[in-house]
């Protein structure tokens, strides 16, 4: 015959309503009432004392709200109370990692793979070494990892990238082509073997990659800017307009990619080939790092006024150049050059000497400034000035 439910210990009352009391803890989780949550799991604890299946729960209700100072002391308090559970260590991986605390990460990471073999904690490990710049390692556990799976893309982007850094092009090329071998259509890894195609000079697999990148839905700006170095080493200046003309259009903050648009539209006769440079010299600033660029700014801008007649303005240009680049000599007699097609001879006299003071004798600028001094002298004789 059952008893009477009076009949039963006390402490079957006390589990179940602890029972109870956790499950309401976890269903204001799952309601991301997480205040709620700690409020309640907190009077549990208070009453019942440091249980650590109270402490999980206290842990994770401040671990999936985002208190990471509460939650990385409640695991390593866990993880010291039962040092074999697993999770406890995962959960402060995590919270370290979120932390910056990558060397720690890397500890606690060694200790659990000791343990087990867990994919993911062999990725943060690597991780942690790639964020530390410990290149080297970082590769040996992406590599351990894609040893088990290499069907991983997350990871074989991460090794591709340290290897391109290290100029391991053919190695990416060898990865990349593995895998999409499988993928053909992998969104990941076909720019991955578009950028190994292109450092290795393939180009004509590089824009043919980066083109299925395009037609796949990818329309960023690094696959609109590999099309358009491709099309540079090409040559075909419409498309190489093109392309850079739209990586602008999504990243309007490389000030080389305007450089380019300014001078290939320069060379193509396009209206707004001036507006472009003005972009360009507007982006740079006078600083001792930017000096080099601004002053090749300047001197691709010259160029293209200089050769399309438009000499006032490539002799006020040229002196923007040397003004960033002193030691930029030739500017001397392109600025001669200049004012000799505008039949001003005295000045055109005037900066021929000044190039034949900076080149040394026997050098192809000495022999520029040479033949133009002497031109302009004669003809200063024959006018009689």
């Amino acid at each position: 015959m059952r008893k009477p439910l009076l009949l039963l210990p006390l402490f079957f009352f006390s589990c179940l309503l602890n029972a109870q009391d956790l499950s309401a803890v976890k269903e204001l989780k799952q309601l991301w009432k997480y205040d709620e949550a700690i409020a309640a799991v907190s009077a549990m604890i208070t009453q019942q004392g440091p249980r650590p299946d109270l402490l999980e729960e206290l842990a994770d209700c401040h671990y999936q709200s985002g208190n990471i100072g509460e939650a990385l002391e409640l695991y390593t308090e866990l993880s010291e109370l039962l040092p074999d559970k697993v999770l406890y260590k995962l959960r402060l991986m995590s919270l370290l990692n979120r932390g910056q605390q990558f060397s720690a990460v890397i500890s606690l990471g060694r200790d659990v793979l000791q343990r087990d073999s867990i994919a993911q904690v062999a990725v943060m490990v690597g991780d942690a070494f790639n964020k530390l710049e410990r290149r080297d390692s970082a590769e040996w556990y992406y590599r351990r990892v894609l040893a088990r799976r290499s069907h991983n893309e997350s990871v074989l982007n991460k090794l591709s990238n340290i290897l391109l850094g290290q100029e391991r092009f053919n190695e990416v090329r060898v990865l990349a082509e593995d895998f999409l071998a499988e993928e053909p259509d992998n969104l990941t890894i076909l720019p991955v073997a578009g950028v190994a195609y292109f450092a290795l000079e393939d180009y004509n697999k590089a824009y043919d990659t980066f083109e299925k990148v395009n037609k796949l839905g990818d329309d960023s700006y690094a696959v609109h800017y590999y099309l358009g170095k491709c099309a540079q080493k090409f040559g075909i200046r419409n498309v190489e307009e093109r392309e850079f003309t739209l990586a602008w259009e999504r990243d309007s903050t490389d000030v080389g990619v305007a450089l380019t648009i300014a001078r290939v539209k320069a060379d193509l006769n396009r209206p707004d080939w001036e507006t472009w440079y003005g972009k360009a010299l507007d982006m740079l600033l006078p600083s001792p790092k930017l000096l080099e660029t601004t002053g090749s700014a300047y001197q691709n801008y010259a160029h293209s006024a200089y050769m399309k007649g438009r000499f006032d303005s490539c002799i006020e240009l040229y002196k923007k150049v040397l003004e960033y680049r002193p030691k930029y000599y030739a500017a001397y007699y392109m600025i001669a050059q200049c004012y000799e097609y505008k039949y001003d001879y005295q000045n055109a006299l005037n900066w021929f000497k000044k190039a034949q003071k900076v080149f040394a004798e026997g050098t192809r600028g000495r022999e520029i400034a040479d033949a133009g001094a002497e031109r302009v002298q004669a003809e200063i004789f024959m006018l009689g000035d």
